[in-house]
């Protein structure tokens, strides 16, 4: 009964600029979806389509440093381009920039 969306999910990626978290954000988010619900004859349900029909986040919260101040959206980029999140900092982790 687990819902399978197949259209307009956020896939933002968010960075925290106070503790450079980069990878767990507690989202909340509302969606508008349309679902096909079929029971069983036993009556159990089984959502078998679930389509997302608006989206919008309600808040973003830093999971490190527990506060929703410093989120950022990182736009996405091609393999090419490298990561920009992780442009300010060296292989080590330093700041490169000056």
């Amino acid at each position: 009964m687990r819902p399978r969306y197949r259209t307009g999910v956020s896939d933002a990626r968010y960075r925290c600029s106070a503790c450079g978290n980069l990878t767990r954000f507690e989202v909340t988010a509302t969606r508008t979806t349309r679902s096909f619900h079929h029971y069983s004859l036993a009556g159990e349900l089984e959502v078998e389509d679930q389509e997302v029909l608006a989206e919008s986040i309600d808040e973003v919260q830093c999971r490190w440093c527990g506060h929703g101040r410093s989120i950022e959206e990182v736009r996405h980029s091609s393999p090419d381009e490298g990561d920009p999140a992780l442009a300010s900092t060296g292989a080590e982790g330093e700041s490169t920039q000056t």
